[in-house]
């Protein structure tokens, strides 16, 4: 069971994982048997040339106890009662060795969670297009669509290499990968408070086992090759460029028991701006930077246990959510989770997630989230204060290529305004305002999943 749970806190040699590893499998269940899945679509040719194609297919379904046809704050799966192809998910994959020369990846996602992969300028719209940030555009229809959450070639080696092209983000412990996370669903910060992917160029070094540094220069959030719209605030330094600096470090000890990861990205964006009535403005460009830090630590050889913590700040937002003492127009959110993982077999672990979430100004979280990223209607928000969720949940690994994932999960919101006429629970009706709202401070969810790796 040692082995298991360092597993998944990294490679227990001491040595760095490489960016492949840190983009799928940054928060892998602790219940990975010892032998590994297989591969079936690698050919042997192949796998002798160090390449490899693989994939899984995640379905699953959930509820609340609201009777909503909507799971509240809960993005992934976010219909009620209803079965999902969550992710039909694809790679053609070439890491590097030890040996200078090239490799590269490219992920295909098809499937209901893909709007939440699309990247604008190449799977979603680009804001000239459709005046809101990243609409996707290869759907199939309002649940099921496709993205090209990563294509990169690296140059190098397994110890210094540059990579090009459009990449997950270092940015918190949970990842997109349906096989990369112990729980079914995902933690607000995942959902509302980071970025999915950037499209750039990134050095990484190994300069010792168990040390990496990997940084770069990025399109901003979620961006292929969109440009930076023209903003109400034009004189602001650098309103015309959305180039961005993305990097992380990583730390692990010798006995591969200990991590910690340091990420961080800065740059330019934009944020639409909305009057009182819901009727769009415009946009505001301002600087927006974010640190997440996570640490890892194998208490046991059954008992792992995980930390996170993020901030990020917005300037320019112009949001109407402001605190007192607080600048003008910034928009902020933070966070804190933990995670506990229990092997209780070699083939069974349980898992324990709590999570506060503070959305300072009520400018990150939606509900429900995938109207407001499709541009369609209904949708509330404008949910200042903090967001709870805790949840309880399994991974049962019947085969190696198996893992059936139930879970329970209670989420509750703490508004800085009690009477506030928005809520983030429960059914959407029109609120006293006239705005759409939720019905309820808390939410009760049940739900489980299937990955079948292939």
């Amino acid at each position: 069971m040692a082995a298991v749970l360092a597993w998944c806190c990294g490679h227990a040699r001491g040595e760095s994982p490489p960016l492949e590893d840190l983009f799928e499998w940054r928060a892998r269940a602790p219940g990975e048997p010892g032998e590994p899945p297989r591969r079936w679509l690698t050919p042997r040719r192949l796998a002798e040339r160090g390449a490899a194609v693989y994939g899984w297919v995640d379905t699953g379904i959930g509820g609340n106890s609201w009777g909503s046809p909507y799971n509240g704050t809960v993005v992934m799966d976010d219909r009620s009662g209803q079965a999902y192809l969550d992710q039909l998910y694809l790679t053609g994959l070439r890491p590097l060795d030890g040996e200078p020369g090239w490799g590269g990846r490219v992920d295909l996602l098809y499937g209901t969670d893909w709007w939440t992969a699309v990247s604008r300028g190449l799977d979603a719209f680009p804001f000239a297009t459709v005046d809101f940030i990243g609409v996707p555009r290869w759907s199939s229809s309002r649940y099921y669509g496709l993205a090209m959450p990563q294509a990169y070639v690296e140059f190098g080696t397994d110890e210094a290499s540059v990579l090009v092209g459009h990449f997950y983000t270092f940015l918190g412990y949970e990842v997109l990968p349906a096989v990369g996370n112990f729980f079914y669903t995902r933690t607000y910060l995942f959902e509302y408070g980071t970025p999915t992917t950037h499209t750039g160029v990134l050095g990484s070094w190994s300069p010792a086992e168990g040390a990496s540094v990997t940084a770069g220069i990025c399109n901003g959030w979620d961006n292929f090759s969109d440009a930076m719209p023209t903003p109400l605030n034009p004189g602001y330094p650098g309103a015309g460029s959305n180039l961005a600096f993305t990097g992380e470090t990583r730390l692990q000890s010798d006995d591969g028991r200990a991590q910690l990861a340091f990420a961080l990205i800065t740059g330019n964006e934009f944020a639409p701006q909305f009057d009182a009535a819901g009727d769009y403005l415009g946009v505001t460009v301002g600087n927006l930077t974010m640190y997440t830090v996570y640490a890892v630590l194998q208490l046991t050889d059954r008992l792992a246990w995980v930390v996170e913590n993020a901030v990020a700040w917005q300037f320019h937002d112009a949001t109407g959510y402001q605190n007192a003492g607080q600048l003008p127009g910034l928009a902020q959110w933070y966070g804190v989770s933990n995670y506990a993982y229990l092997g209780l077999t070699d083939r069974l672990a349980a898992g324990m997630r709590l999570e506060w979430f503070r959305d300072n100004n009520g400018s990150r979280v939606f509900y429900p989230q995938r109207n407001a990223v499709t541009a369609q209607l209904p949708v509330a928000g404008g949910f200042a204060g903090n967001f709870w969720a805790l949840t309880w949940g399994l991974n049962w690994r019947p085969r190696a290529n198996w893992t059936i994932r139930p879970e329970i999960r209670f989420d509750w919101y703490t508004p800085d305004a009690y009477g506030s006429p928005a809520l983030p629970f429960g059914r959407l009706v029109t609120g006293a305002d006239g705005l759409p709202t939720g019905t309820a401070f808390g939410q009760l969810y049940g739900g489980c999943d299937a990955v079948v790796q292939f």
